[in-house]
């Protein structure tokens, strides 16, 4: 389509070759939007289609309609928006918009995580780690970074078209979000779940607090060194073995042989842990037999072969012994010589790697301290809150971190009883925020006890669905759940929630619903939540009926100190099944939905769910989806240091290096790559390239139709339709009653490829090809053009509304530069209002096209790329049923096979075709051969021209 006018045109500057007095379909919808257009194309569109207010519209005027929620896991107030951020909000916006167009009224308010530890190492950088700050400075300054992140990552949504209840975000710094969640946590408290506790946990030294485990990464690269170590047995003698053969005369000692890589712990180590059902083997090296004194080791049976291949030493089994005379020996401590260490049983002791007997450190292990308790010892833990030793170790180790230098050298000064050592590369536990190692270490944490929580928690998983696409994901959070015995809550940082509660000299903790729920109350009165650090422990205890419900022992009154912990930010964002409602009749309702990242099965999943399963026993949702995340086309993870990062406003904005796409080609790559699927989401160059042609591909064909429709209005026409344009209107039919069942199925991306491949295959290829003889050239208000018409008007129009909640900015331009008085505000109606505007259906044309259908196939098989069919008469050879039939659409058989002339013939064999000459004459205006030799023009171009 080349011209954007209704004309009968003879342009004066081109030669009379050919007449071109043709109606040419006219608009001022363009198909190629200027990179420097896009953003403002953009805007004029949502003001256009109304999108900036939808979410106010069907609040309001859908207060009788079915609510449908989407709880938002709120993003992190840091930083600005990414690819990340750009698959998720979309894929939400997705579900609110398809909700809205389905009929319901949705509440949807967007959050922001705000808490936590990165914000607090953004300020050290930007203000220097010399200065101590004081807490009440370091939430200060805090908030100013969370507000300037919040504001830019909500114009980034709200450019990538997100419809939400942007008047009323939640932000889990507000003093409504934390005084909410100190209720919640108040009956938590309230019912024991929560205690404070010495124990290990896991510690991340680069942040200086404890973690959860969902603030873990694994890297899978990880190079610990490993070590074969020896302990000296003290009462374990020769008698306590079978000899294999005689026992050698010569003075014996006997190791326990254990293999760590954390070797860190060896001077740490409490315990030798071993298993009563493992074998164990007296073992010598070949390279000591003829030494003065006979060295032996003690090692499972079964890893005797692995030792030697890992430190290519040649052992000799000389002996077995039974696990019955290990258990409740002694060897001597590796650092403190003068102490005899116990070696126990243990459950987790297995003989499939290592040798068999596990280095136990109380303080550095979760079995480990499992130990401890079972057989009453104490635990004390020697490593600081840096991850350095402390002095209780000497001088040689006293503030070396265990990591590092301190790490070698207490291999350096163990370095006579290390058997052997390597490096070892596997899976190791990282900081997710600092992107370095944790340790284990103990330390007094609060913690929920969610042991009995988790199980009733995975056997209510089984009333909803866990879904990426088809997939049931279901399991997987029902097994990190019941497994998952208790939740350190507690941060060493300022920047969070307070955990209130009183600390005396010997680290006992006393809190109390009484107390949380004060606090709280505080802070809905003064409207801040620093309330925590601006009292002091004095005013806590001159509120009688506060103190009287912690029962303090009189003698630790004047001893006491406020818990400077704050909450877990995941407590933060998984209370937010209450904390993020306005009110009780919202807090009643459970969300429908909660769609997140796969990263959050071990993350704000667990932890909605966990917490809502403790205060309330029933689920925070209906239905989870996930999706997965965003790499490159070479499958690398995005990283600034590769240079792969693809930054969204780049996308629908342009660079001077990046073409704009616009918000709707941001959505259509979220749709077809981020939807239905917890894989990855590959973007790049090739990948981006692609999505706009699509776009371009589908606004040329709504260029076709809003062009076609010129000088018409919409309106119901009375006169039947061709079968043509009958047939083009069941399809799009089908394709909206598909959509919306898709819709109601969460099937974006099928949505987004159904269009694809409807516009280029229904449309293009099956339609336009074969009705733009009728719309150039037949005569304007004929049946037969304003059938034409009519059919590209609706099609239009229920395309453009099908497709509104994928790509509601193109949809919003169709609608306004679509002519007539129909609805032009984006998702005002339902979509199962949409009609296909069939009045009188031909039940015969779905038989009719089909038929049609297989005679096109023979005829391009025929006809081969080059031959202009249009201009060529065709013979079809028919049974005699098939000819009775095709008879009767006599007249419209040249166009629906795009030929100037059809001869039907009756064979009983198959059904064939045969391209021949018409036998007509060429019509310079329609182009085909279809006049009479005594006329000027055909017959229906000389009534079009009134000649």
């Amino acid at each position: 389509i080349s011209s954007y006018s209704y004309s009968i045109t003879n342009p004066p500057d081109k030669p009379k070759k050919k007449e071109t007095n043709v109606f040419l379909p006219s608009s001022s919808f363009i198909n190629h939007i200027k990179s420097t257009e896009r953003s403002l194309s953009d805007q004029n569109a949502a003001r256009d289609g109304g999108l900036n207010d939808l979410y106010v519209w069907q609040s309001e005027n859908r207060k009788g309609a079915e609510v449908f929620e989407l709880l938002d896991g709120p993003p992190y107030a840091n930083g600005e928006a990414h690819t990340g951020h750009a698959i998720n909000k979309i894929l939400k916006d997705f579900v609110v918009k398809s909700r809205i167009g389905l009929g319901y009224r949705v509440r949807f308010r967007p959050g922001w995580d705000c808490h936590g530890l990165p914000i607090e190492l953004k300020i050290g950088k930007q203000q220097g780690t010399t200065k101590q700050r004081s807490p009440l400075e370091i939430r200060n300054a805090a908030r100013v970074i969370a507000d300037e992140a919040i504001g830019k990552q909500m114009n980034a949504f709200r450019r990538w078209g997100v419809t939400a209840d942007w008047k009323h975000p939640y932000v889990t710094k507000s003093p409504e979000f934390v005084a909410a969640q100190l209720d919640v946590f108040a009956r938590l408290v309230e019912q024991k779940l929560v205690y404070r506790s010495f124990k290990p946990v896991y510690w991340s030294p680069s942040s200086n607090t404890a973690l959860a485990e969902s603030e873990l990464e694994y890297n899978e690269k990880h190079q610990s060194t490993s070590v074969y170590f020896r302990f000296k047995m003290i009462n374990f003698s020769s008698s306590d073995v079978t000899w294999t053969s005689d026992s050698s005369s010569k003075l014996s000692q006997f190791y326990a042989l254990v293999w760590t890589t954390t070797p860190w712990t060896l001077p740490l180590n409490n315990a030798i842990c071993i298993s009563p059902t493992v074998k164990y083997a007296i073992i010598q090296f070949e390279n000591d037999v003829n030494n003065p004194t006979s060295s032996y080791y003690i090692i499972a049976s079964n890893l005797v072969k692995e030792f030697e291949t890992s430190t290519e030493k040649k052992c000799r089994v000389v002996g077995t012994v039974d696990s019955e005379n290990l258990i409740g020996k002694r060897y001597r401590s590796c650092w403190h010589n003068e102490l005899a260490l116990p070696i126990y049983e243990a459950t987790h002791v297995s003989d499939t790697a290592g040798t068999g007997l596990v280095h136990t450190a109380f303080a550095h292990g979760l079995q480990d301290y499992d130990v401890a308790l079972t057989k009453k010892e104490r635990v004390q833990s020697f490593v600081d809150s840096r991850g350095c030793y402390t002095r209780h170790f000497g001088h040689s180790l006293d503030g070396k971190s265990v990591l590092g230098d301190g790490q070698n050298e207490a291999l350096r000064l163990l370095n006579h009883d290390i058997v052997h050592t390597s490096q070892y590369v596997h899976s190791y536990p990282y900081d997710w925020r600092t992107k370095k190692p944790v340790i284990i270490r103990s330390s007094e944490q609060w913690f929920i006890d969610v042991d009995e929580i988790g199980q009733r928690a995975a056997a209510m998983l089984d009333d909803i669905l866990v879904t990426a696409g088809d997939s049931d994901l279901r399991g997987s959070l029902k097994q990190l759940v019941k497994t998952r015995k208790s939740w350190c809550i507690s941060r060493q940082r300022a920047w969070g929630t307070p955990i209130p509660g009183l600390v005396d000299e010997k680290g006992n903790s006393y809190t109390s619903r009484k107390l949380i729920e004060w606090i709280a109350q505080l802070i809905r009165e003064r409207g801040s939540t620093d309330v925590w650090w601006e009292i002091d422990t004095q005013y806590i205890l001159d509120n009688e009926d506060v103190r009287e419900s912690l029962n303090i022992p009189t003698d630790v009154l004047s001893k006491l100190t406020k818990n400077m912990d704050i909450m877990d930010v995941w407590l933060d964002s998984g209370l937010a099944w209450y904390a993020a409602k306005l009110d009780d009749d919202e807090r009643n309702h459970i969300a429908d939905i909660v769609l997140e990242g796969v990263d959050q099965f071990r993350g704000w999943f667990q932890s909605l769910l966990l917490t809502s399963i403790a205060a309330q026993n029933k689920l925070p949702y209906k239905r989870i989806m996930v999706h997965g995340f965003c790499i490159d086309e070479k499958n690398n993870k995005m990283s600034k240091s590769i240079g792969n990062v693809v930054d969204p406003t780049m996308l629908t904005d342009g660079s001077l290096k990046q073409k704009a796409i616009g918000a709707d080609g941001l959505r259509f790559w979220v749709a077809q790559s981020g939807s239905e699927n917890a894989g990855e989401s590959k973007i790049g160059p090739i990948i981006i390239e692609d999505v706009d042609k699509k776009i371009i591909a589908l606004r040329n064909g709504f260029r076709f139709m809003i062009g076609g429709c010129q000088g018409f209005h919409g309106n119901q026409i009375e006169s039947s339709l061709k079968s043509l344009d009958l047939d083009m209107l069941q399809n799009c039919d089908n394709f909206v009653k598909t959509s919306i069942g898709n819709y109601e199925e969460f099937k974006f991306r099928t949505v987004a490829n159904d269009l694809t491949q409807f516009m280029q295959r229904n449309f293009s290829a099956n339609y336009v090809k074969y009705v733009r003889d009728r719309l150039y050239c037949d005569r304007i208000g004929s049946e037969s053009h304003l059938s034409a018409q009519f059919t590209l008007h609706r099609l239009a129009h229920n395309l453009a509304h099908t497709i509104s909640p994928l790509l509601p900015h193109l949809s919003a331009e169709v609608l306004h530069h679509l002519p007539g008085f129909h609805e032009k505000l984006i998702l005002r109606q339902k979509l199962s209002d949409l009609h296909s505007g069939i009045l009188n259906d031909d039940p015969n044309c779905p038989k009719l096209m089909g038929l049609i259908s297989e005679i096109r196939s023979k005829l391009e098989a025929s006809a081969g790329p080059k031959v202009d069919t249009s201009k060529k008469g065709i013979v079809i050879r028919v049974s005699a049923e098939q000819d009775n039939f095709l008879k009767n659409y006599i007249p419209e058989l040249p166009e629906l096979l795009n030929v100037s002339e059809v001869q039907l013939e009756v064979d009983k064999e198959s059904l064939s075709v045969q391209l021949v000459d018409s036998s007509l004459r060429y019509c310079e205006r329609c182009r085909k051969y279809n006049r009479h030799p005594d006329d000027k023009m055909c017959g229906r171009c000389s009534a079009a021209m009134s000649i």
